[in-house]
């Protein structure tokens, strides 16, 4: 079993997945943390030194590797599903579950982080201001909609977190048909 976790950024896959792992039994990998480690450095330092794109091309090549693990939770950045092709073997390689959660959401949970999110940045890295962030995050999140609205499952990550917990476990597996000879 391999599960792939999508949506926009603070929508909790980094929180859910290894407790949602832990209660599948599965190991958890966080994509964007695994893209750090390869590159030896930071992901605002890769986009600020090679640019998005180039941070695209290392997070399709872990996603890649993904596929030589079995009983796996992954954590995708927010923009891993946006390309076809890795939409495609998340796909085919595992169950995708989108974890859905309004912008106003998105807004409270970077102000109450302080993780550096490149997107979320002026060209100089500086952070936006809050309503230059929230019509950045209504841009984005309308442009990736579509893509994580493709997922085997949508689970809406705006509650607890335990609440979502239960729910990526349920979807983890796809619904089994009633056995007809059971009638």
């Amino acid at each position: 079993m391999r599960i792939y976790l999508t949506g926009f950024m603070a929508s909790g896959k980094s929180t859910v997945g290894p407790r949602a792992a832990a209660r599948l039994g599965l190991s958890f990998l966080d994509l964007d943390r695994l893209v750090a480690v390869h590159a030896g450095r930071s992901i605002p330092t890769i986009f600020a030194e090679d640019g998005e794109a180039r941070f695209r091309d290392l997070e399709t090549e872990m996603l890649r590797r993904t596929a030589e693990t079995e009983d796996l939770v992954v954590a995708l950045g927010g923009g891993a599903l946006v390309d076809d092709d890795n939409r495609a073997f998340a796909s085919q390689h595992g169950r995708v579950v989108y974890l859905a959660v309004p912008v106003a959401t998105i807004l409270d949970r970077v102000a109450d982080d302080d993780t550096e999110r490149p997107l979320l940045q002026d060209a100089t890295g500086t952070p936006l201001s809050r309503d230059a962030q929230r019509t950045r995050i209504e841009q984005m999140l309308d442009e990736r909609r579509p893509y994580y609205e493709e997922a085997d499952a949508t689970v809406d990550a705006d509650r607890p977190v335990e609440a979502v917990v239960t729910d990526v476990v349920a979807a983890a597996s796809p619904p089994t048909a009633p056995d007809p000879t059971e009638a």
